[in-house]
C-alpha cells in the first residue's frame, strides 16, 4: 500500500512542478509575471482555507452525532420505519433530497418527520436508489424521550461526516501547499 501511495504522491508533485513551470512561462511571456503568479497563489491558498473550514464543519456534525448517540444510550431505541423520497433537487455533483421519515415508538405512536438531506451529509447512493420506489424500509434509532432526535442507519451520516472531515482536510492542505510552492516559484 505504501509503495502505491508514494508513486501517486511522486506523480502528483511531478505534475505540480510542470504546472508551476508553465504558469511561470505564461506569466513571463505576457508580462506581469510576479503579479499573475501571486494572484494564482492567493486563490490556491483561499481554496485550501475554505476546504479546511468546510472540513471543520463536517467534523462538528460528526461530533454532534457521536455525542447524541453516546449521551443517550439508555434512552435510544431501534425500530423499523419507512423513508419516502419526496423530491430531488440539484445537479450532478451536489444534490438535495427531501424525504419523509415515519416510524413507531415503543407505545405504537406513529411519528412522521420531513427532512432535507444533502449529498455531503448522507449517503446519496442510498437515497438515489429510493428515487422511484415509494416507501423504503429503514432502521431508525431514536431517543424515546424526544423522538425528533433520530438517526437513520442506512444513511450513515456519522461515517460520511467523518470521511468528509478527513478528505477535505487533506485536499485543503494540498491546495495550501500548492499555493506556497507557487509563491516560492514567484519569488525565485
Amino acid at each position: 500500500m505504501s509503495r502505491v501511495f508514494f508513486k501517486k504522491f511522486k506523480f502528483f508533485f511531478e505534475k505540480l512542478k510542470i504546472l508551476l513551470y508553465n504558469v511561470r512561462n505564461i506569466s513571463v511571456r505576457y508580462g506581469g509575471y510576479r503579479m499573475g503568479i501571486f494572484i494564482v497563489a492567493i486563490f490556491l491558498l483561499l481554496i485550501g482555507y475554505l476546504s479546511i473550514g468546510i472540513a471543520k464543519i463536517s467534523g462538528g456534525k460528526a461530533n454532534e452525532i457521536k455525542k447524541s448517540l453516546e449521551n443517550n444510550k439508555e434512552n435510544l431505541l431501534e425500530t423499523e420505519g419507512t423513508l419516502e423520497l419526496i423530491k430531488v433537487e440539484g445537479g450532478w455533483r451536489f444534490r438535495s433530497f427531501d424525504v419523509r421519515i415515519e416510524f413507531k415508538n415503543q407505545n405504537e405512536k406513529i411519528f412522521s418527520y420531513d427532512k432535507t438531506y444533502t449529498s455531503t451529509e448522507s449517503r446519496a447512493s442510498f437515497l438515489l436508489k429510493c428515487e422511484n420506489k415509494g416507501e423504503v424500509a429503514v432502521t431508525v434509532i431514536y431517543n424515546k424521550k424526544n423522538p425528533s432526535e433520530y438517526y437513520i442507519k442506512e444513511l450513515e451520516e456519522l461515517e460520511v461526516s467523518e470521511n468528509s472531515k478527513i478528505g477535505l482536510t487533506i485536499i485543503g492542505g494540498l491546495f495550501i501547499l500548492v499555493g506556497l510552492c507557487t509563491i516560492y516559484v514567484g519569488i525565485k
